[in-house]
């Protein structure tokens, strides 16, 4: 017997297609909360994956992207670091936030919240007495913390020089050629939000934050500006050192600049640099052939003797033409070859250029490394004047000579870098990068050889603009006021019917 004949018929129509059921064991589910579950579980999947997987950085310099440079920073990171990001909540900038969230995905050290000044006024004065702009960044850790100004994000880069300039700066030079009428050209604007971030983590987690000790008293050269800045972005400090009232170097010295001094150092000042030395202190001595000589500064050519390397006295020429530049005195010299640092980190793809350079010779006395060194066709003029110094005369010293050198005591780690050129250290004569970049490299390695170098470039940050013909604009502008549109009004409608027949 059929046992659906007993059936009203009003409850043998079917279901709605939309109210079908699912029976799991004994529970019975509709497809709507099977759907809404899988959504659920798939957002959550989504939460959880690193910004990277779910955030695409499609800007054409990679704003949004971590640099290796900074990579390398962050993974070094081994304490917590708490980013504040002072603005409006929903007012916070994107790249920042990317940045950040790209930071904890490769570190959990590194977290970030929002701050509003407007809410918490006083917020700020706790890490720093700065006034800084929206969007700004404190960066705390349980050692110390670092405000960073977010108009110190943009900076303004002479592209044939490599000459930076603050958004300030570049906003006043400019006022400066509108008033002559002349536009400021071949600068580039780059973000340094990725550089500047990741210095921060580094800064707020060092256990002691080096100092370059600078001698004076000697008629020394200041550091160059944009040298300065450089060591700053280092997070190293710099300090003026003056021997005359001082019974020894400072503890917290992490190296000693003597940079291109115009008269000799006291015996007491030798002392104390030998005493420096033996406690494994780090000396980075800068000269010139113009005015150092093993007779107007004995005390500095004893201290060098003590590493294993002495002066040839002199102007250096180079004799191969395939190692200067214009004259034979701008030399571009080689880079030394060992996979030691700091040489294994020095950029040899960019010359560096050595002018009114004397020789340093070794000595036998100790290890000594090139860093950078003339032909074997070089000589040295030991009185230069304006008539002789390209003639090569009998008693000019002729061979190899080095324009940079290391020379370490194995016993104690000390160390003394020499560079006989001032150049190398004056931002006016690093037309191609070399200098800046050997002399830098060096100096991080001797503040801290065990430290991430913090070499974090810029990135173009200016959107070129999009540039199509007239005929290309009115097809374009068809298309998507009216094509587009259109298409999908009448995709809808085509849904709408087929659902209205149903």
């Amino acid at each position: 017997m059929n046992q659906n004949q007993n059936v009203p018929e009003e409850k043998k129509t079917k279901a709605p297609a939309d109210r079908r059921v699912l029976k799991i064991g004994s529970l019975t589910v509709t497809t709507t909360v099977v759907a809404a579950a899988v959504f659920v579980l798939v957002n959550l999947l989504m939460s959880a994956l690193p910004t990277s997987f779910t955030k695409f950085d499609r800007s054409p310099s990679s704003l949004y992207t971590v640099s290796d440079e900074s990579e390398a920073v962050i993974r070094a990171v081994n304490g917590d670091v708490h980013y504040y990001i002072l603005t409006e909540r929903g007012n916070e900038s994107m790249i920042v936030t990317q940045l950040l969230d790209r930071y904890h995905d490769l570190n959990s050290h590194i977290t970030w919240s929002t701050v509003d000044p407007a809410s918490n006024p006083l917020f700020a004065e706790q890490y720093t007495d700065k006034t800084l702009s929206d969007n700004s960044v404190i960066a705390v850790s349980d050692k110390r913390s670092c405000a960073v100004d977010y108009a110190d994000f943009t900076a303004w880069v002479y592209t044939e020089t490599g000459e930076t300039l603050s958004a300030e700066e570049y906003a006043q030079i400019s006022q400066y050629y509108a008033y002559y009428g002349q536009p400021l050209e071949g600068f580039e604007q780059q973000f340094l939000g990725d550089a500047k971030l990741a210095a921060a983590a580094d800064y707020v987690t060092r256990d002691v934050i080096p100092s370059l000790c600078t001698l004076t008293g000697h008629g020394e050269s200041g550091l160059d500006s944009s040298y300065s800045a450089y060591i700053d972005s280092q997070n190293i400090s710099v300090m003026e050192l003056s021997l005359l009232n001082l019974d020894a170097v400072p503890e917290d010295c992490a190296a000693v600049l003597i940079s291109n001094p115009v008269s000799d150092v006291t015996e007491n000042e030798l002392a104390l640099l030998r005493d420096y030395a033996s406690r494994g202190g780090q000396i980075l001595l800068i000269t010139g052939g113009m005015n150092f000589s093993s007779e107007k500064m004995p005390n500095l050519t004893a201290l060098a003797a003590d590493f294993g390397m002495e002066p040839a006295d002199g102007v250096v020429v180079e004799g191969d033409q395939n190692r200067y530049m214009m004259y034979p005195h701008m030399i571009v010299p080689s880079y030394g070859s060992s996979d030691a640092e700091p040489l294994a980190s020095l950029n040899r793809g960019s010359y560096a250029l050595m002018s009114y350079a004397h020789g340093i010779l070794s000595n036998g006395n100790g290890a000594v490394t090139p860093i950078l060194y003339t032909s074997s066709q070089a000589y040295a003029k030991k009185n230069p004047t304006n008539d002789n110094l390209f003639t090569k005369e009998d008693g000019d010293v002729t061979g190899t000579f080095y324009l940079g050198a290391i020379g370490e005591d194995a016993g104690t780690g000390a160390r003394l870098v020499w560079f006989s050129s001032p150049d190398i250290a004056d931002s006016r004569a690093d037309y191609f990068g070399g200098n800046s970049a050997t002399f830098l490299t060096v100096l991080n390695w001797m503040s801290d050889s065990t430290h991430v170098m913090l070499s974090l470039p810029g990135r173009a940050s200016q959107i070129e603009p999009l540039a199509v013909t007239e005929a290309d604009y009115h097809i374009w502008a068809v298309v998507l006021i009216a094509v587009i549109p259109l298409a999908t009004l009448a995709g809808g409608f085509v849904i709408w019917f087929r659902r209205r027949k149903k």
